[in-house]
């Protein structure tokens, strides 16, 4: 696996039981995993600025993210964050209830790294998709 403490996960969904299933998951990856959770992309991107522009400790964040949230919705924190230098090559996985080909098209053209149905995920799956995933692609600061 990957060197999995220089990752970190953000949780950026504003459903308390996807979030509990979320963690648990990434728990069961890896009982030292490392996340934080944001209930909407405002909170994701002031949580963005705060811990992940300093260089000196450097972790990878990769981003789960739910598309219809309040305040400020999956897309729109897309649109901000692909806009932003600082962050704009940051993983971004999205995980919605969404089936509508428009928000699979959207997210795609933001290039996020996976557009998940939540409906198509089980834990087992999910579990093996970030396994895989932390195993076979190589991040920036992590060894090749």
């Amino acid at each position: 696996m990957s060197d999995i403490e220089n990752i970190h996960f953000l949780i950026v969904d504003d459903d308390d039981v996807d979030v509990m299933a979320i963690k648990r998951v990434l728990i069961n990856v890896d009982k030292d995993i490392t996340f934080s959770v944001a209930h909407n992309g405002e909170e994701a991107l002031v949580f963005m600025r705060d811990n992940f522009l300093d260089t000196s400790e450097k972790k990878q964040l990769v981003v789960l993210l739910d598309l219809n949230m309040p305040r400020m919705t999956g897309h729109e924190f897309l649109d901000v964050m692909r806009a932003d230098p600082d962050l704009k090559n940051t993983i971004v996985f999205v995980l919605t209830t969404s089936h509508d080909s428009n928000d699979m098209q959207k997210s795609y053209e933001h290039y996020v790294s996976g557009y998940i149905p939540k409906d198509r995920l089980n834990s087992d799956l999910f579990r093996g998709l970030l396994e895989n995933y932390l195993s076979l692609v190589a991040l920036p600061g992590t060894k090749i």
